[in-house]
C-alpha cells in the first residue's frame, strides 16, 4: 500500500503487535478455566470461544486424506484474499485427498471469494466494499461453465452405459 495510508498502517500496524494480539487472544480461549465466549473490542463483541478451540482442534488435512472417495473439484479465484490459491494443484489434490475418484482443480483469473468477476486490482482495504457490491452481481460465467462440465463428465461417467 503507498501514501499516506499505507504510511500510517505500516507505522500502527506491525507484525510484533499483530503476533502479541494473537496471541493474546489465545491465552484468551484456551485460559485455564475454558469459557465458552470471550468479550473483545472493548467488551462490545463476544466471540464464541469454545468453537474456536474445537475449531483449532479439527485437523481438516486429517478428515480429507482418510475419508474422501468420491470425485473433487478444486475452485479457487487468482482474486480471492481469503484462500491461496497456490494450493490448488494437482499434487497438493494428490496429497490432500489421495483416495478420490478423480480430482479437477481450476483457478480462474478474475474470481473472487465471493464466486462472483471482478475487473481491475483487488485491495484488500476495500474488501467489504467490493463483497457488498459483487453480492449483486450474478455467478461468475467462468465458474458456471467450470462446474457444469465437470458435473457432466462426472455424472455421465458414474451412470451405467445401459442408462444413458
Amino acid at each position: 500500500m503507498t501514501g499516506l495510508q499505507g504510511w500510517i498502517l505500516r507505522k500502527l500496524i506491525t507484525k510484533e503487535k499483530l503476533e502479541k494480539q494473537s496471541n493474546d487472544l489465545l491465552e484468551k480461549i484456551n485460559g485455564p478455566d475454558e469459557p465458552d465466549f470471550i468479550s473483545m473490542q472493548c467488551g462490545f463483541s463476544k466471540q464464541p470461544a469454545k468453537w474456536i478451540r474445537e475449531h483449532f482442534a479439527y485437523d481438516v488435512h486429517e478428515a480429507l486424506s482418510q475419508h474422501i472417495t468420491c470425485h473433487c473439484l478444486a475452485i479457487t479465484g487468482q482474486k480471492d484474499f481469503q484462500v491461496r490459491n497456490e494450493f490448488c494443484t494437482s499434487g497438493k489434490a494428490a496429497e490432500l485427498v489421495p483416495h478420490a475418484k478423480s480430482t479437477e482443480m481450476h483457478r480462474p483469473t478474475n474470481l473472487t471469494h465471493a464466486l462472483r468477476s471482478m475487473e481491475g486490482d483487488c485491495k484488500i482495504m476495500n474488501l467489504k466494499k467490493d463483497y457488498a457490491r459483487m453480492g449483486k452481481l450474478p455467478l461468475d460465467e467462468e465458474l458456471l461453465k467450470i462446474t457444469d462440465a465437470w458435473l457432466d463428465r462426472v455424472l455421465l461417467d458414474d451412470v451405467p452405459l445401459s442408462e444413458q
